[in-house]
């Protein structure tokens, strides 16, 4: 680790002084009894990690890094509302574990350190055809020093050493660091011992050490710490007169920085999933991420690439002063240890080398022995874990959003269910939904259950996990042998392949009886009975949306119950167009008698562009009346959407202006029903139903849009 015929101790030195020879080697003094001891590392990483603690930074930076959006404004709101509501004391909590933690975890670390970097020297790095391919060996010359790739794979191997130590210490850490109540008594864990003892109790070892790998994933990163500590050093030492604290001081603080730069992304990783709810026994929520992979995902959903720099101002502020001081304290706790000479040979091995592999040897099999802890009985197979953000766990919490259970206090009362802050600002409707994670909400009015449907929407391409599903049935004969089906259909999907899975599903009964009791086609369509059967489906239509709309909702997919077929993409069609309202054409395959042949024909004539005629018709009528197309007893000669089709030739992405809508396959960005347009069960400007909500939605400022080119097929009775 250091010489004392080097200006600096530091890592860059070597057992000869850099202007030695192997002659001088040779003749040097055979080492002491003291000096074969591999101590001195130990003992001044004591000393390191006391120099080390800040707590406030490291608050602040894992409660911006694990926070919902909105929760902060930025590292010093944080602080602000830490303090107002917590006191200053809430800036400093979870520092036990790191003030006994960072004493172990640095003494373990810088020792293991110098232990590598001897071992790499005298074993692999003396070697000339080795050092022949090392990068950037050639401008490091000396034989008897290691290069500064060698500190860099030694700062990998410490790393990994020091993890089994350091991802217990943070898991504690981390979850005392995010409890925010202020009130003790409500606080899931009263200290780092209760913490241990509960992560122990309920899920074993495997419990404590969540993050393992995560941690071993981030510390892998101090190869970019040692390796430029070592080639600041060098610098330093030849192209300045600093002392040697100095030169520890600078060049531990820049290449702390430079280790925080490059592995702050994979520290946010490891933190979201340290935070994240242990379930089971623990009570303190469902399981998202099983893997650090998950949780790597969900920030750049949630976040974009932003998500992984979250919080990176306080930690960046600390590493510099931190980290300097605490390599400060370490060289030069180690100049001040007896000398200690580390070229000698290996041929027998040291003390600490057993005790070291002891250790990590221990650590290994408790990892790898202990058996998990028992999943919750109602979580999803644990390939499934991260699809829990789109479920629910309380009657209050919408379907695309889950509700988060807190524990309950010691004297074994229930808290009440959270006030949760949305920032509905951040949600996104884009044109390329599939990247940016879009939730879209599929409601189906269902009267009668086709498979056809049900085949039709598992074939959709766009991801599952990103998909919830939302059903309204009538209480009628004809509806519970839906439902019955539906459910049978749900179930064989939900518990099948994990790809195929949605998000969600909800299955709503209708509290009002429908006006018709029969569902046969003509019966429907007949115009007698079209205001009572619209204003019926507007009700069922409103009561549907506004119950599984969740805040992560970005887009509503209004598909009917007969719709058997229609692109697999067709979210992704319908979405790239980003338009607030957009409908497809509906057309039915039917079995033409004349021509002996399958044919297509239009189906739905409520997607139109209005007239002059239509209008004075509607003038012309009782204020409770209501304009309806297709119809030979009210020509309103519009221009109707489905007779505009193209379907010799058809160009798909051809969009139209529209002034009514069908809502056979209605694609509508969630912001346009937030804003209160809704299907109105009355007329409205003598319009029902999906006619009125594009009405009311361009009352609201909003355009209305149709692909008269883009088919789906209603199914044939």
């Amino acid at each position: 680790m250091s010489s004392s015929a080097a200006p600096v101790p530091s890592s860059t030195t070597s057992a000869v002084d850099a202007s030695g020879s192997s002659q001088n080697l040779a003749k040097a003094p055979p080492p002491t009894a003291d000096s074969k001891r591999n101590y001195k590392g130990f003992v001044a990483g004591v000393f390191s990690g006391i120099a080390k603690l800040s707590g406030e930074f490291d608050t602040v930076k894992v409660r911006l890094q694990t926070s919902k959006d909105g929760h902060f404004r930025g590292p010093l709101d944080c602080v602000m509302q830490t303090v107002r509501k917590e006191g200053v004391s809430g800036l400093y909590k979870g520092a036990t574990p790191p003030l006994v933690g960072w004493m172990v975890m640095d003494s373990v670390m810088l020792g293991s350190l110098t232990l590598y970097r001897r071992l790499l020297l005298e074993n692999v790095f003396s070697r000339p055809s080795i050092r022949a391919i090392t990068p950037f060996a050639k401008y490091q010359p000396d034989p008897h020093a290691l290069p500064s790739f060698g500190h860099g794979i030694a700062g990998i191997m410490a790393g990994t050493t020091v993890s089994f130590i350091a991802a217990p210490v943070e898991h504690v850490k981390a979850r005392l660091q995010i409890q925010y109540a202020a009130d003790k008594s409500k606080r899931l864990y009263s200290g780092p011992i209760d913490c241990i003892r509960r992560l122990m109790g309920t899920h074993g070892i495997t419990g404590l050490y969540r993050g393992l790998c995560a941690t071993i994933l981030f510390r892998s990163f101090f190869f970019f710490w040692w390796g430029s500590y070592d080639v600041l050093t060098r610098m330093m030492k030849e192209r300045t007169s600093l002392s040697a604290p100095a030169i520890n001081f600078w060049a531990g603080g820049i290449s702390a920085q430079i280790f925080w730069i490059t592995s702050y992304p994979s520290d946010v990783v490891k933190q979201r999933l340290m935070t994240d709810p242990m379930g089971g026994a623990l009570g303190d929520g469902q399981r998202r991420f099983r893997w650090w992979k998950d949780a790597a995902v969900a920030v750049y959903r949630e976040r974009g690439w932003r998500g992984y720099w979250r919080g990176f101002v306080p930690c960046f502020l600390r590493a510099f002063p931190a980290n300097a001081m605490a390599l400060v304290a370490f060289e030069g706790v180690m100049r001040w240890l007896p000398y200690m000479a580390v070229a000698r040979t290996m041929r027998r091995t040291s003390p600490i080398t057993i005790i070291l592999a002891c250790f990590l040897a221990f650590g290994f099999l408790c990892f790898l022995l202990s058996s998990p802890s028992p999943p919750a009985s109602s979580s999803p197979p644990p390939t499934a874990d991260s699809r829990l953000e789109d479920t629910a766990e309380h009657p209050l919490s919408p379907p695309t959003k889950p509700f988060i259970p807190q524990p309950v206090y010691k004297d074994g009362r229930q808290p009440p269910p959270p006030v949760v802050k949305y920032n509905l600002n951040s949600l996104t409707t884009s044109s390329d939904a599939t990247s940016k994670g879009e939730r879209v909400l599929i409601l189906t009015p269902l009267a009668r259950f086709y498979q056809g449907y049900w085949d039709n929407v598992e074939k959709l391409t766009y991801p599952h996990e990103l998909i919830s599903l939302g059903f309204i049935v009538p209480h009628t004969k004809e509806g519970n042998a839906a439902v019955a089906a539906l459910e049978k259909a749900i179930s064989k999907t939900q518990t099948g392949a994990v790809s195929n899975r949605f998000a969600s599903i909800s299955i709503l009964r209708q509290d009002f009886d429908p006006p018709l009791q029969s569902q046969d086609e003509k019966e429907r369509h007949k115009l007698a009975n079209q205001k009572a059967r619209r204003e019926s489906m507007s009700r069922a239509r409103n009561s549907l949306v506004f119950t599984t709309l969740g805040p992560s909702t970005s887009w509503v997919l209004w598909l009917d119950s007969d719709i058997v077929e229609s692109p697999p993409t067709l979210i992704q069609d319908l979405t790239s167009h980003n338009r607030p309202v957009i409908v497809a054409n509906c057309f039915q395959r039917y079995y033409n008698n004349d021509n002996k042949r399958q044919e297509v024909r239009p189906y739905d004539f409520n997607s139109w562009i209005d007239s002059p005629t239509a209008q004075a018709l509607g003038d012309s009528m009782d204020p409770d009346d209501i304009l309806l197309e297709g119809y030979a007893e009210l020509p309103t000669y519009r221009s109707l959407m489905a007779h505009m089709a193209d379907t010799k030739n058809p160009r798909p992405t051809r969009v139209i202006d529209l002034d009514g809508v069908g809502g056979t396959a209605l694609m509508v960005k969630a912001d346009v029903h937030r804003d209160g347009a809704m299907f109105p069960p009355f007329p409205f400007f003598h319009l029902v139903e999906t006619e009125g909500f594009a009405r009311m939605a361009k009352r609201l400022g909003y355009s209305v849009y149709g692909l008269p080119d883009y088919f789906v097929y209603h199914y044939n009775e």
